[in-house]
């Protein structure tokens, strides 16, 4: 038995699906971050390293701050990212200055999410040699 407007039951009307359609079907998800860096001591010229994996549909975009300061790869300050979402930001050598607040940044078309953590580099003093500290008594 066929349906009162002629097509078979439970079955609607075939239609070409637009850009519009397309992006309402792709499904979108905010960025999480499944692996949380942690805050990190170490010693004046030892390496520094922050961990982590974020997730997001998209892939999200990620951004470091030092103290509210947006940072990039340079030669101190090495940004690595994997296909996987994992990624790694490595400071060597650390320095005093380096000490702080780190924030990371994870942005996508869904939304956006940060995690701040801290670093703390102990200055290491300078190491005096003294040699031939004898006194001259003149005569």
């Amino acid at each position: 038995m066929a349906s009162v407007l002629g097509r078979s039951p439970g079955r609607s009307p075939a239609r070409r699906l637009d850009e519009t359609d397309e992006a309402q079907l792709e499904r979108l998800y905010k960025p999480v971050f499944v692996m949380k860096p942690s805050s990190y001591k170490c010693s004046e010229g030892q390496t520094a390293r922050f961990d982590l994996k974020v997730v997001g549909r998209p892939m999200p975009e990620t951004y470091w701050f030092h103290n509210g300061q947006q940072i990039v790869s340079d030669h101190t300050h090495k940004i690595v990212v994997k296909e996987d979402g994992t990624q790694s930001l490595i400071i060597v050598p650390a320095l005093p200055q380096d000490s702080g607040e780190w924030t990371v940044v994870a942005q996508n078309r869904a939304g956006r999410t940060s995690i701040s953590v801290t670093l703390a580099v102990d200055e290491v003093e300078p190491l005096h040699l003294r040699y031939g500290q004898e006194q001259w008594e003149e005569g």
